[in-house]
């Protein structure tokens, strides 16, 4: 069992628990059913202790977003002001696939809600969110948690499942166009298989 301040990754041969502040291998589970293609994440205790450290505002918030909408990294330096409907608590996201913009609205919860209003009080309804390249947005991700922006995309998939959110709902949030590209979670959250039989009747 890996405690609060972990981050988790899965790799290819095994499971793997690194050390947040040394960044170095301290246990390895060997695993003969974990798949390679597993994504990598991390714990929701260590995202937020972590995030809660950060003294910038603008690097503090950024992180909050990504955690809190799992959005790609692209999608977030898109979204403008007026991109955000305050009164219905929802936001427009645009994604470029193959030369043509996808849209799709995500819910976002009171308290983020509350950031963005903070965040946007002085900017213009045509200004980006996020003035910053992808570049540096990399940079705050791996200054900050030791790694890549899609991993909090990752990490928000995760605590959706482990909180018992619905797979179907997700894969609309995350904008996949196949369900198969979001099972693949299940595959890191199993489904509680007997806790689900207790709902089936057989009389």
């Amino acid at each position: 069992m890996t405690s609060n301040s972990e981050i988790i990754e899965v790799s290819s041969s095994s499971v793997e628990v690194l050390s947040p502040n040394s960044q170095e291998k301290n246990l390895t589970l060997k695993s003969s059913i974990v798949k390679s293609d597993l994504p990598k994440y991390w714990a929701k205790e260590y995202i937020n202790n972590s995030i809660n450290q950060v003294s910038n505002v603008k690097h503090k918030f950024f992180l909050t977003f990504l955690w809190f909408t799992g959005v790609r990294i692209s999608e977030a330096l898109n979204i403008r002001k007026k991109d955000i409907d305050f009164s219905n608590k929802t936001i427009t996201i645009r994604w470029l696939k193959n030369r043509k913009y996808n849209y799709r609205n995500i819910s976002v919860n009171n308290e983020l809600l509350s950031l963005m209003q903070f965040y946007s009080a002085s900017i213009n309804l045509d200004d980006l969110l996020f003035d910053f390249s992808r570049q540096r947005a990399f940079q705050i991700t791996q200054q900050y948690l030791g790694g890549s922006p899609h991993q909090l995309r990752h990490s928000f998939a995760i605590n959706w499942l482990r909180c018992g959110g619905d797979v179907f709902l997700l894969s609309r949030h995350l904008g996949h166009r196949k369900i198969q590209t979001t099972m693949i979670y299940l595959d890191i959250v199993p489904v509680d298989i007997a806790k689900e039989l207790d709902k089936v009747s057989f009389r």
